[in-house]
């Protein structure tokens, strides 16, 4: 079983204004860090055109050293109003996590939907993830102080978190989220869940750290 140190009594999350409070993920004691800025523009126009297009994309390529994103989108997409600003940023949060993690290939993944993905909370089983929501409610996560963690293996119980302990990723904003593979965290990654989209569509992108 992984031991911790007794020092980190409960895994903090960082938020912040700067992109360089990304960094403050490698600390032992943070499980999350949210640069907070604000909505795209041109992401926006973007969303909005591919859901006059559609209601449901989902998309995924693995990426190596120095390759772009630009065949995420298929090809009736790229050519839609705001693509080409949405792709630079999505290239750009490309360069940024392999620049903080170095990772043997990057895994993105592009959700467009208007239900709800991963409805319940539940922890990942990834090192870190990279998530934005370029349009819809961000994803919704809870305070170490608000999640019952079970005892020994198997599934996170259950969770039923009080009036007002859970919180979102604001629009727009980049998040990082420290899973149960991130070395010395098992047992520790952030919870979170996907929230209701039926009533505003989302649209999300989410960077995986993959090895060869």
């Amino acid at each position: 079983m992984t031991q911790f140190p007794e020092t980190i009594s409960q895994p903090l999350a960082v938020e912040s204004p700067q992109a360089e409070c990304l960094t403050e993920i490698f600390r032992d004691d943070v499980n999350l860090t949210v640069w907070k800025r604000p909505p795209l523009p041109g992401a926006q126009t973007f969303a909005q055109s591919l859901f006059a297009h559609t209601n449901k994309l989902e998309r995924f390529i693995s990426l190596g050293p120095g390759e772009p994103a630009n065949a995420l989108l298929p090809d009736w997409a790229s050519q839609l109003d705001g693509a080409a600003a949405w792709l630079d940023d999505v290239n750009q949060l490309i360069d940024m996590y392999r620049c903080l993690f170095e990772p043997d290939a990057v895994g993105v993944r592009l959700h467009a939907l208007n239900g709800t993905m991963c409805p319940r909370f539940h922890t990942d089983r990834v090192p870190v993830r990279l998530l934005c929501t370029y349009r819809g409610t961000g994803t919704e996560w809870l305070p170490e102080s608000a999640v019952a963690r079970g005892v020994g293996a198997g599934p996170l119980p259950n969770q039923t978190p009080g009036e007002g302990e859970i919180q979102q990723v604001p629009p727009g904003a980049v998040a990082l989220l420290k899973g149960e593979a991130w070395i010395g965290n098992e047992g520790r990654g952030l919870v979170h869940r996907s929230p209701d989209a039926s009533q505003s569509p989302r649209l999300v992108l989410g960077l995986d750290w993959l090895a060869d």
